[in-house]
């Protein structure tokens, strides 16, 4: 057997009853509740009405929740379906040092196992830091960048194996049993990177969340009824650790695996709008007290990343589009869930007027110093110049949102689609999850469907 493989039984054994303490407690919920609001504004999204209109295939045994839909489904399906939800748009959370999304997949897969399984809420919290540590840190040793760019998706293998820990804590699965799951989860790791080139996000959600979470619980149901498996498929002789990792790796799995210790690095995001547009927009905050009107405005220039500018740069998607995102927040002088998903805005004259002015820099200098940052230049035509440079963006783990901002985000996104009372009732059951037993936990999953 060899270090790895050991490791890792050995945290998610212990994983099942260790103890967090209240700081990481509390940065679970943050990103529990920040999935859960994307699960449920996920259902009035297109990704959502196309997830729904699968769903009468995938009928069986009634274990577990599906947001927006009044039967239940298997566990493995659920999650599915779920974390599609969860990636239907570009609002769910990230872990930057892995290239991956692991709320999208791990707290659908943790909803699933926990209805299945019967567990409350201080189980469902462990098992999801669980799965944070997990999946962001085999991505990491696999080598995170050199993998997208060899064609292999961060984001799926984060998926699996950050989902695929989290059943297994659900489960209560000692090492042996975690041994073998291990196994299974490495067959089953895939996911290309040529999901990028994807205009429907339908392909992309699944990637980045659902096939994970569905692999992974049923990876966990087989061990479950007593399929063996390989004793080591990390490393070794075709292995997945010989198959997939690359040369330019990144943090090792050498540094022991400390429960919680990944979600507390893990980032939200403060604007409902893909990750590269979240600094510019952070930028703009700060900027606009002080701009004159827009008619004033000559010239914008925008400097993020270069290996996240071709993301952004004028997409036909209004919630991923730079410069329209741009445009957007300095006419209406702020963005909301609805705005920036409001493709007919794009057309709008005065927005497109503003979007003529914004040019987007590609700057490798940023890229080489690390972090989601951008620079702002803003010029006037009476020779003003306006200059922001944010190193941190909000909700990051430099510039971290505290639960009054999270909570303020989630109604943004769930009042439109369940009203504001259901809003208050669910957030305040999610804010004392760690209080919920089995009962009440299935109760608030199964009622916030339908609230």
């Amino acid at each position: 057997m060899t270090q790895i493989t050991n490791n890792l039984c050995a945290f998610l054994d212990n994983a099942r009853h260790a103890q967090l303490d209240d700081k990481t407690i509390e940065k679970a919920k943050h990103h529990i509740v920040d999935t859960i609001a994307a699960m449920i504004s996920g259902t009035a999204l297109h990704v959502g009405e196309k997830a729904f209109k699968a769903l009468p295939s995938f009928e069986g045994l009634p274990e577990a929740t599906v947001f927006g839909q009044s039967k239940r489904y298997p566990a493995y399906w659920a999650a599915m379906f779920n974390a599609m939800l969860a990636h239907a748009d570009e609002t769910d959370d990230s872990h930057e040092t892995s290239i991956t999304h692991p709320g999208c997949g791990i707290v659908p897969t943790a909803m699933a196992m926990s209805q299945r399984e019967k567990k409350g809420g201080m189980d469902f919290i462990r098992a999801v830091c669980a799965g944070y540590d997990v999946g962001p840190r085999i991505t990491e040793a696999l080598g995170a960048m050199a993998l997208n760019n060899a064609g292999t998706s961060s984001h799926a293998m984060g998926a699996i194996f950050g989902s695929g820990a989290c059943a297994s804590v659900l489960a209560n699965f000692d090492s042996a049993q975690v041994r073998r799951l291990l196994s299974y989860l490495a067959h089953e790791s895939s996911g290309l990177g040529c999901w990028m080139a994807e205009h429907d996000h339908v392909q992309k959600a699944y990637v980045f969340g659902a096939m994970g979470a569905k692999n992974a619980i049923t990876s966990v149901l087989l061990v479950q009824s007593g399929w063996t498996g390989l004793e080591e498929a990390l490393e070794g002789p075709r292995t997945l650790f010989q198959a997939r990792a690359q040369t330019a790796k990144g943090r090792s799995m050498e540094p022991p695996l400390v429960l919680g210790h990944e979600i507390l690095g893990s980032n939200i995001k403060k604007w409902c709008v893909g990750s590269p547009a979240q600094a510019p927009l952070d930028c703009l905050q700060a900027l606009l007290p002080s701009l004159p009107a827009m008619d004033q405005i000559k010239s914008i220039a925008v400097e993020i990343r270069s290996d996240e500018a071709f993301i952004v740069d004028n997409r036909d998607m209004p919630n991923i589009c730079l410069q329209h995102l741009v445009a957007l927040y300095l006419v209406d002088r702020k963005i909301t869930f609805d705005s920036v998903h409001d493709p007919k805005r794009m057309a709008d004259s005065s927005i497109k007027e503003i979007r003529s002015k914004i040019k987007l820099i590609a700057s490798a200098a940023l890229m080489k110093s690390g972090g989601r940052q951008a620079i702002v230049n803003i010029s006037t035509n009476d020779g003003q110049t306006f200059h922001k440079h944010v190193q941190h963006v909000r909700g990051t783990w430099g510039d971290p949102m505290p639960r009054s901002e999270i909570h303020e985000k989630a109604k943004d996104l769930l009042e439109p689609v369940i009203g504001a009372a259901s809003t208050e009732r669910l957030l305040a059951s999610l804010w004392n999850l760690e209080n919920l037993d089995a009962n009440a936990l299935d109760q608030l999953i199964n009622s916030a469907q339908t609230a």
